[in-house]
């Protein structure tokens, strides 16, 4: 059985990296698109692996919303990994696959600002409602790259277009 098929099925993702358990607690990071989430959620649902977390980190290339998933039977770790623009920080939401998320997503709106379409109760859980959406934002000087925050392992692939890890190439040198 292939790392894709044993993964997900129904879903492909932009890149998927097999992770050393010991340097990151993590067997296999994958990216995926917004648009998937919600059908790599109810496979990993599915295939009998349960949602410990949802986080986000504001990063320069946007946010980075992770979503870490377990099994009760082995100490395999997966982490579902999505990209979102700071401008348009919207991925629906996972609550109605699994209960726990809504919890996590409401978390995730109140300190970052991100939106889980479809959510049924997007209202604040730790903040005072009037307290404004996104208190851990950083602002542009602030933010690092995802790069420099996370290894995301050895490359099993990555679909051709998704240049997230590739070496940064250095700005060419004016000419004297």
């Amino acid at each position: 059985m292939s790392v894709s098929e044993k993964l997900l099925e129904t879903v492909t993702p932009l890149m998927c990296y097999k992770c050393s358990f010991e340097k990151s607690g993590i067997n296999y990071n994958v990216f995926l698109s917004p648009d998937d989430i919600l059908a790599a959620a109810t496979e990993m649902l599915r295939k009998g692996y349960y949602l410990e977390d949802i986080d986000a980190l504001d990063v320069s290339e946007g946010f980075l919303v992770t979503y870490h998933y377990a099994r009760f039977d082995s100490s395999e770790r997966v982490a579902h990994r999505v990209m979102l623009a700071h401008n348009e920080p919207v991925i629906p939401t996972i609550s109605n696959v699994h209960q726990g998320a809504d919890w996590h997503e409401r978390e995730c709106a109140d300190f970052h600002g991100i939106n889980f379409s479809d959510h049924p109760n997007l209202i604040p859980i730790l903040l005072d409602p009037d307290t404004p959406q996104g208190v851990l934002l950083k602002d542009e000087k602030s933010r690092v790259s995802v790069r420099d925050l996370i290894d995301p392992g050895k490359s099993i692939f990555t679909t051709e277009g998704f240049t997230l890890f590739d070496e940064v190439q250095a700005e060419p040198e004016e000419p004297k």
